[in-house]
């Protein structure tokens, strides 16, 4: 919820100048959901195997306009603005728990027309994404989970360092006198948490942190170990060698324990947003996965 009608408009406007560069043909359609209208932006062919995309937190649908180009080839793909935060969906009600979350997404696959999906999903997405796949199996195909929050390891420490730091050059700035818009890049360093290659996605993020609007969100949790292990849909884990938010080669390593039959992989060259960071890697390595049960002939189309 932004503060008045003047800094949604101003939002609204730099998530509009990103959709302008969609690279592919897209529709998008707002849906009835119990928590609240939701926004989808809709690409891809319309007889192509659903794939739903979530995005980090405060991301919305447009932090995959660098992927979709490469997965709409194979796939009809649904970039969802999660609801409770910034972007086109609206909630209606407070979000308490996680199994909200997964009612929720039943309602729009159920609007969708969807009835089983595979969902891809970055940061807070990853989260959701694989509690999808818990509470609701019977609707998730397979899940990718790119640097999930929560899910395996608590938040650290790292993460309140960086927006207690984050937020105090802010304060600094305008005590100063300094109205530069604030950068999503302030959150990191050299080769630090976040540096996106799409430059209208980031000026976005910008004006979403200059204009500060209310979140309706839970903190992410970590899933047990015995729940993990009872989850059917295949899945795959992607974290960028340079994150930050966890070390990501003991964070692979724990969550193929709690979770055996796991695949994952570390993406060279990428940070906590590696779909953004790489995205022709990231794209082949979400494809063959998505594709391993179709034969040969489909994989060698990667």
């Amino acid at each position: 919820m932004f503060k008045n009608d003047e800094s949604r408009a101003r939002y609204i406007a730099a998530y509009d100048a990103v959709l302008r560069d969609w690279p592919v043909p897209y529709e998008e359609r707002d849906l009835p959901t119990r928590l609240g209208t939701t926004h989808v932006i809709v690409s891809g062919p319309p007889d192509g195997p659903p794939l739903v995309l979530l995005p980090s937190m405060a991301g919305t649908a447009t932090v995959w306009r660098l992927n979709i180009a490469g997965l709409c080839r194979y796939y009809r793909t649904y970039a969802v603005d999660v609801i409770g935060q910034a972007g086109k969906s609206a909630a209606t009600q407070r979000i308490q728990h996680r199994r909200e979350y997964a009612d929720w997404l039943v309602d729009l696959l159920d609007g969708l027309g969807v009835e089983r999906t595979s969902i891809v999903g970055s940061s807070f997405g990853g989260f959701l994404a694989l509690s999808q796949a818990s509470l609701t199996p019977d609707r998730v195909d397979r899940v990718v989970l790119i640097s999930p929050a929560g899910t395996f390891v608590g938040l650290s420490w790292r993460l309140a360092y960086v927006m207690l730091k984050f937020a105090l050059r802010q304060r600094v700035r305008r005590l100063l006198g300094d109205t530069r818009a604030p950068d999503i890049t302030d959150l990191g360093s050299r080769g630090g948490l976040l540096e996106p290659r799409d430059a209208k996605w980031r000026a976005l993020m910008s004006v979403m942190m200059a204009e500060s609007p209310r979140v309706n969100v839970i903190r992410p949790p970590v899933l047990g170990e015995a729940e993990l292990r009872t989850i059917r849909a295949p899945t795959l884990l992607l974290i960028g060698d340079q994150e930050r938010l966890y070390e990501p080669h003991a964070t692979l390593t724990l969550a193929r324990k709690r979770m055996p039959a796991l695949e994952g992989a570390i993406v060279p060259d990428a940070d906590h947003l590696a779909a953004m960071a790489q995205p022709e890697d990231v794209n082949g390595r979400i494809i063959r996965f998505l594709q391993q049960r179709r034969g040969a002939a489909d994989s060698a189309a990667v």
